[in-house]
């Protein structure tokens, strides 16, 4: 609810101003503000004071400008400002994006160096936590040149506060997403704040723009409060997982072949029953003292077998009902020839995402197919075709959502380690990692971290493993009706039961019907729904005017602040082609040049940044020349 107390016609008329352009002009943003919130905030304006009630409680004291101005002065003298640290992605040598990164590096790292980021007044991203009356953002402003302002609260009824204070026309024609941005996002519960927020930064904004962001506490709520700790502690790399654009024109020219060999897709519409049991088979070492339960309660539970377990069980003598896949390259089908019989393969179901290597649908007796989010693939399908999310970056990853967006409720992990206690024993026995004379033999696995294990003890592990450990924690927290057992002796996994073998007892279901149900919700209908040749069309119109606003937006380059302004106006400009596969293939290697460039020149000389800029901006454009040259070839 929003109460007003004491307010002048003036002050009244303000209101309906801001509101009447926020309809105008954003009627996203106008929609927003007619939601009916939670929580009671009321407006007082007495003597010239301003003061907000929170479900009665005073936020400001009496006097919220005043109050307001002090924090932001206080702020001004010891800044929550943060810098991430410098580094140039590396890609294989031979792919276009190798050879970009190569570039960068010889003319980026050779740089002399220094922290300047914290100094400047161009900020890539401000994380407001506390909306308020909203006088802070406004000094924000004024101070700092920001290029996306992101507002962090509870509820809808404390923005609303804002129309009686703040010049709405003036904040927009700032904030006009062509240069600038300002966004709320709203969050009850701080860990899914956290969570959520990074998610939000990466999927809808510019995340390279956290390179140099500030976060500033206007609002002590303990939910704001533990979400801001939250989000802090889990900002990854911002890089991580965008991947490169030979990846996505593998996933391109391989998704193609896909949809001509007509593999039947999931359609997401149908759930196992409610006392359906998956076990999700990783390929750690754990893996070794679990086989015996596996084989002896394979009647119990629905099987998924993940990545490069299927040689373990394959020597064992366990057929699971689904192996699930998510590689593109033809490594992953060179991977199963050496892990697997012919024969032996013949009798299962594969599930792959849509990017697969073709030829792996071969070695199977069925091929399934799944769609990849954030992909270019899967962009040439229709927008409400389930993707499965959280199914990266390990197979493990991938069989553990499939499993959830099946319906199921109860499920067990097996060789889900997410690390090592003996770093040469990486993996269970069997397992391809193991093969000498291979491209896939490793003697032993790094030692990046070390984790608490599930059962105790220590576990060692390395990035992608961790980031793979993260990813089944995020999933975790959004399904809290679903239990997920871990019964590896690997790291401990946050949101899931630790269990012992000889502690589990399964009650048994109709596995029958389960499978039936899992198989009918895979169709082939989406092939009556393509139509490649738009899509495909517009990808390279879209690729053209790109490179044209890239060259021209170069060209306007005088100084250094420039160059923060181009990566935040290229990022906005390419979301004209949000519902394009173009988003899919040229933002990634967007975003993994625009971090290189931001993280390294934010800490040059004003001089030397504009340099070295210009430089990596010409690289660039070589860059996206040369991609489209390849995409052109590939659709021909």
């Amino acid at each position: 609810m929003f109460i007003t107390h004491y307010l002048t016609s003036e002050i009244e008329g303000k209101k309906r101003k801001n509101l009447e352009y926020i309809r105008k002009v954003s009627p996203h943003f106008y929609n927003f503000l007619n939601l009916n919130g939670k929580i009671n905030s009321q407006v007082t304006y007495w003597l010239g004071r301003w003061d907000l009630l929170i479900n009665g409680t005073s936020l400001y004291g009496g006097d919220a400008y005043a109050n307001t101005k002090r924090q932001f002065e206080a702020y001004l003298k010891t800044p929550n400002s943060f810098s991430t640290p410098s580094y140039i992605y590396e890609f294989p040598q031979d792919t276009i994006d190798g050879r970009l990164s190569e570039n960068l590096k010889r003319i980026l790292i050779s740089s002399e160096l220094a922290e300047r980021c914290k100094e400047k007044k161009s900020v890539g991203t401000v994380l407001v936590f506390g909306v308020g009356l909203g006088f802070h953002i406004d000094f924000l402003t004024e101070h700092y040149d920001i290029k996306q302002l992101i507002l962090v609260e509870t509820d809808v009824e404390l923005i609303k506060p804002t129309l009686y204070t703040l010049d709405w026309e003036k904040l927009l024609s700032i904030y006009n997403g062509k240069d600038k941005i300002i966004s709320f996002y709203l969050h009850t519960d701080p860990e899914l704040l956290a969570a959520g927020l990074l998610d939000h930064l990466i999927a809808y904004y510019n995340p390279t723009l956290l390179t140099h962001f500030h976060l500033y506490m206007h609002r002590q709520d303990p939910v704001l409060v533990e979400g801001a700790k939250k989000f802090f502690a889990s900002n990854k790399s911002p890089i991580a997982g965008f991947g490169y654009f030979q990846d996505e024109l593998w996933s391109l020219e391989y998704t193609l072949e896909n949809i001509k060999r007509e593999i039947p897709l999931y359609q997401g519409k149908k759930q196992v029953p409610s006392d359906a049991v998956a076990f999700v088979i990783g390929a750690g070492p754990s893996l070794e003292y679990a086989l015996d339960f596996i084989k002896n309660n394979k009647d119990k539970a629905v099987i998924f077998s993940c990545g490069s377990s299927i040689g373990t069980l394959y020597q064992e003598g366990i057929k699971p009902d689904f192996h699930v896949e998510i590689e593109r390259t033809k490594a992953t089908y060179d991977a199963l020839v050496l892990s697997a019989g012919e024969d032996y393969l013949k009798e299962i179901t594969v599930l792959y995402n849509n990017p697969m290597y073709p030829q792996v649908s071969e070695l199977f007796g069925e091929s399934l197919m799944w769609l990849k989010p954030n992909d270019t693939g899967s962009s040439l399908f229709d927008s409400q075709l389930p993707r499965i999310a959280y199914s990266n970056p390990t197979v493990v990853n991938a069989g553990l959502s499939l499993a959830v967006h099946m319906g199921f409720k109860e499920i067990y992990l097996f060789g889900a380690d997410m690390g090592y206690k003996d770093p040469k024993k990486h993996h269970a026995r069997g397992n391809v990692a193991f093969k000498e004379g291979t491209e896939f033999y490793k003697e032993r696995e790094k030692e990046e971290y070390e984790l608490e294990g599930n059962f105790g003890g220590s576990v060692y592990t390395n990035s992608m493993l961790l980031w793979a450990k993260s990813m089944i924690e995020d999933l975790i927290k959004q399904v809290r009706d679903v239990k997920v057992y871990n019964t590896s002796d690997g790291a401990r996994i946050d949101g899931t039961l630790p269990a012992r073998l000889w502690d589990i007892s399964l009650r048994g279901f109709k596995k029958r019907e389960a499978l039936k149900l899992i198989r009918s919700d895979f169709s082939t209908d989406y092939l009556k729904e393509l139509d490649l040749q738009e899509k495909l069309s517009r990808l390279l119109a879209h690729s053209e005017e790109y490179l044209q606003f890239v060259r021209k937006s170069i060209e306007e380059i005088t100084q250094e602040e420039d160059i923060l302004s181009f990566v935040s106006k290229a990022g906005l400009f390419q979301y004209k082609f949000y519902s394009s596969p173009f988003m899919y293939m040229f933002r990634p290697p967007f975003l993994n040049f625009s971090y290189a460039l931001l993280s390294f020149s934010c800490r040059m000389d004003e001089e030397k940044a504009l340099q070295v800029g210009k430089e990596a901006l010409k690289y660039y454009v070589d860059f996206i020349e040369g991609c489209i040259t390849l995409l052109k070839k590939l659709l021909k």
